[in-house]
This record gives structure tokens, sequence and C-alpha cells, in this order.
């Protein structure tokens, strides 16, 4: 009876057709010039292979704890270890700023332990927020999103790589995921704005 209860508790969170974020953190600069974004509703690749974007680009989700599967609702399900998420970017890019939003079911991911990296150390959050709190019959899903400040004062590209997981609970599981990006402007394109600022007050003068 209790292994019957177990089967039909992880069947209910595996089918749970709920593949997307709720209310995320979106920046206002998103899209702009100099700008990434890569966004996943569903998943692949339980057991290490790339999972590109389904939304932008410059981005692969990879899951590399055991025993995960993908489940029917496209999550990332794990069923036989904990969540081991890594995010990569496939670009250089000059960070200055990240927001990171995903969403999960099941057993939390541990969300005080979601961490950046960039220019070789890694970078905790200065914000991380609960961003919507569900209950599908029983089955909690999370929408939590986190910023980051990369302080890239010179403008130095680099790829970005984010990771998060479960601790070491399993049955959790990873339902979607997004990832913003903002550049530092180059020099050649900060030194325009300074010329285009001081034609314009000349004229004004």
């Amino acid at each position: 009876m209790r292994l019957f209860a177990i089967i039909t508790a992880v069947s209910a969170v595996t089918g749970i057709a709920a593949a997307d974020l709720t209310n995320p953190l979106v920046p206002e600069w998103r899209g702009d010039a100099g700008t990434l974004y890569a966004g996943w509703d569903s998943f692949t690749s339980a057991d290490g292979g790339a999972n590109a974007p389904e939304a932008g680009s410059g981005f692969d989700v990879y899951n590399f704890g055991p025993g995960a599967v993908i489940a029917s609702s496209g999550n990332i399900y794990a069923a036989g270890g904990p969540l081991d998420i890594h995010i990569y970017s496939n670009v250089e890019i000059a960070a200055s700023e990240a927001v990171l939003s995903f969403s999960f079911l099941g057993n939390p991911i541990d969300t005080s332990d979601v961490r950046a990296f960039f220019l070789g150390q890694y970078i905790d959050p200065i914000e991380s927020e609960l961003r919507a709190l569900e209950d599908f019959g029983g089955f909690v899903k999370e929408t939590w999103s986190f910023t980051y400040d990369f302080s890239n004062v010179g403008g130095v590209s680099s790829t970005v790589a984010f990771f998060f997981g479960s601790g070491d609970l399993n049955n959790s599981s990873l339902d979607a995921v997004s990832v913003d990006v903002l550049s530092v402007p180059a020099p050649g394109a900060i030194a325009l704005l300074g010329i285009a600022g001081l034609t314009s007050r000349r004229r004004r003068g």
C-alpha cells in the first residue's frame, strides 16, 4: 500500500503539465542590443546532454545529477538522485548583470545556493525572490528569480555559467528556466556615446 502511494505521488509530480514560469522577473532591458536571453519550458536530456533553449539563444541547460529522467510533462525529474543543474553560455559576453529564473515542483531546489560563475569566480545573487507559489492538488510549484551584479567595470568578455540543484533530495522536478544577461558597452561604443553627448551640448550652446 505504501509503495502504491509513492508510485502515485511520483506519477502525479512527473505528469503535471505546468511547464512555464509564473510571474518571473523580466528585466526592462530584455531584447535590447548587447543582451542575451534564453528560455526553456521543456527539456530533452536528463543525463548530461545539452538542452538547447526553446526561445532565444546563447545558453544550454545540463543536468549532471544521477538517475534523472524526462517526465511526460517535459520536466527534468530527479527519480534516482538529486538534480545538479548547470547552465553554460556558448558565446562570450562582457556581462555586467544577469537575471536567472526557474520553477520547480516536488522536493525543493536549494534556493540558498544558486550561483553564477564569471571571470574565474563564483558570484552569489544580490537578490533572490519567490515570485509565485501555486498548488496543483497538493503538489506545489515555486517560481524564483535571482539577480546578479558582475561589476564588470573593464568590460571583459567571457563565458557565463549558473549552478543550482536539489541538494541531496531526489523527487524534485525542474519545470522551466530563463536567463537574461546584460553586457557592458564596448569601449568604442562608450566613446561614441561621449562624442554624441558632446556634440549635442555644443549644438544647444
